[in-house]
């Protein structure tokens, strides 16, 4: 009785303390509550001036299609976080003390250069980082690392893997609950798939490709929180080269995988084996419709904003140069609403219609930074409305010297005051090949 009893007691204590531990690893760390979306810390005290630039990572370049590249997490200290892929392959994070203005660096792992190889990266329950990271198209493997510590990037545990059964690309990372974590990534370049991380037993669920473009050409998505709570919005198109598909459309899932395009009209389940029917592009709605011609490119989904909204880019054959559009769902109109926001000018890769782009503020979509060409000059500039892009107001932050490119401007998710957006800077000829530091600019 007494050994039954003694017995019992233990899986008691080991109950309590894996209860208390967070996630993965079974060592005890403080754990912090969890806030949809993101936290909107007030800013401390400022460590840079206002108006100043300058580096926040060497030698560095990402793709905007993996999500969270950049993020500030407050707990027991106030950072902010940069995933990032170098000249040499490096898969890179950095990150910067708001208090002791110290930057840290780490290389999770090495694989050709190509700037689309940045990883997804997120805070768990106890403050340690998880990575999840993809190779552009060249393997089967969705591999993840965990940092040792808290809010450290200087060490992280061993690299692990879980096996696709097609190439994939672009870990778009999403916390859905306490314990778990969605990736929604693109697979065998016309479908994208999901499946679910859970921390507390480091585990995966299965792979479920839960759309597929019919037309059978490469389509991109971009996923981002909404304000309301556990929804999740999508916007997509076709490539911009060989798309058939150039319509912007949208759709959104929830936490449980459900999946609906405008009005709430069901489409399908994320988690579920379609195999009678997978939505495809036609299952949702379209917000800018293209017309004979054009040719369509993302750039960003608005994050838990007032109102659903879209940037995007339109171009027409043989032209390159492109339009810059800012859209947005009318609740009381039942319709979207597309504003022209500026010219691009000319593209800065041709080959792959990469255009300087432009992004959200996170914490006000009516605010937006842009990258573009005037003149042959590349320059980064702020641009403001206050009637969701009917009107503008413009200021130029930065003109580059003849022959520097500027290029996505990334806003950090929970941003302070020190980086109001970060973008890069340099030569960029190619994905796999490029020049550049990660900028930072305080507003």
């Amino acid at each position: 009785m007494i050994k039954k009893r003694l017995i019992l007691l233990f899986l008691v204590m080991v109950s309590i303390i894996t209860l208390f531990a967070g996630c993965g690893e079974s060592e005890e760390f403080e754990t912090f509550p969890w806030v949809w979306g993101s936290a909107n810390d007030p800013s401390g005290e400022r460590t840079t001036a206002a108006g100043e630039i300058g580096v926040f990572a060497e030698n560095g370049g990402y793709t905007w299609w993996t999500n969270m590249l950049a993020f500030r997490h407050v707990g027991t200290k106030d950072q902010t976080y940069l995933s990032y892929v170098d000249e040499e392959g490096n898969m890179c994070l950095a990150s910067y003390n708001h208090e002791t203005k110290e930057y840290a660096y780490f290389k999770l792992a090495q694989h050709e250069i190509d700037d689309h190889n940045s990883a997804g990266v997120m805070v768990l329950p106890d403050g340690r980082l998880l990575a999840v990271y993809t190779r552009h198209n060249k393997d089967k493997l969705i591999r993840w690392r965990i940092s040792k510590k808290p809010e450290d990037i200087t060490s992280f545990g061993e690299e692990q893997s879980v096996s696709s059964k097609n190439y994939i690309t672009y870990a778009q990372l999403h916390r859905i609950s306490d314990t778990e974590y969605r990736i929604i990534y693109r697979y065998a370049m016309k479908s994208w798939a999901t499946r679910v991380y859970n921390c507390e037993t480091d585990k995966w669920t299965n792979e479920y490709v839960w759309f597929t473009e019919g037309l059978k050409r490469q389509y991109y998505m971009w996923t981002q929180e909404d304000r309301e709570e556990g929804k999740f919005n999508i916007f997509m198109t076709g490539h911009p080269n060989n798309g058939p598909d150039q319509n912007i459309r949208y759709g959104y899932f929830t936490a449980d995988g459900s999946i609906y395009t405008t009005g709430g009209k069901y489409v399908g389940d994320m988690d579920e084996e379609l195999t009678i029917h997978k939505p495809d592009p036609r299952d949702f709605d379209i917000v800018y419709e293209a017309k004979e011609g054009e040719h369509t490119r993302l750039y960003d989904v608005s994050f838990m904003g007032e109102k659903v909204g879209v940037l995007y880019g339109v171009h027409q054959d043989g032209e390159l140069n492109s339009k810059y559009y800012y859209a947005y769902y009318d609740e009381t109109a039942k319709a979207w609403v597309n504003n022209y926001v500026c010219e691009s000018g000319e593209a800065l890769v041709s080959a792959n219609m990469y255009f300087g782009g432009m992004s959200f503020d996170k914490k006000n979509m009516q605010n937006l930074y842009v990258t573009r060409c005037v003149d042959g000059i590349s320059r980064l500039e702020k641009w403001t409305t206050t009637d969701y892009g009917a009107t503008w107001t413009t200021t130029l932050i930065e003109e580059a010297p003849d022959g520097v490119d500027l290029l996505r401007p990334l806003i950090p998710y929970n941003a302070h005051e020190d980086f109001d957006v970060l973008y890069m800077k340099g030569n960029y000829p190619s994905y796999i090949g490029y020049d550049t530091n990660i900028m930072y600019y305080a507003d």
